[in-house]
């Protein structure tokens, strides 16, 4: 991975605070934002491995972890 990659995150919130506050931190703390997940209490993006500590600093963030691509195959593939 390139020095200066980012890195597909997703960000679990605690429900402490509206997580659209939560997300404008983010963004400010670095992430690039894809997807708020109000529903779930998730938010997903991509920021610099150097700028994940301070993104589980941020009030109203229960946890940063790494996003993982999820293939279920063609339809009718499990049966």
């Amino acid at each position: 991975m390139a020095k200066d990659a980012k890195k597909p995150l997703v960000i679990t919130m605690s429900g402490d605070r509206a997580i659209h506050d939560v997300a404008d931190d983010l963004r400010a703390a670095g992430l690039f934002v894809d997807q708020v997940l109000e529903a779930i209490g998730s938010v997903t993006g991509s920021a610099d491995p150097k700028h994940v500590e301070r993104l589980r600093k941020i009030r109203g963030v229960a946890d940063v972890s790494p996003d993982h691509s999820v293939d279920i195959g063609p339809p009718g593939a499990i049966s």
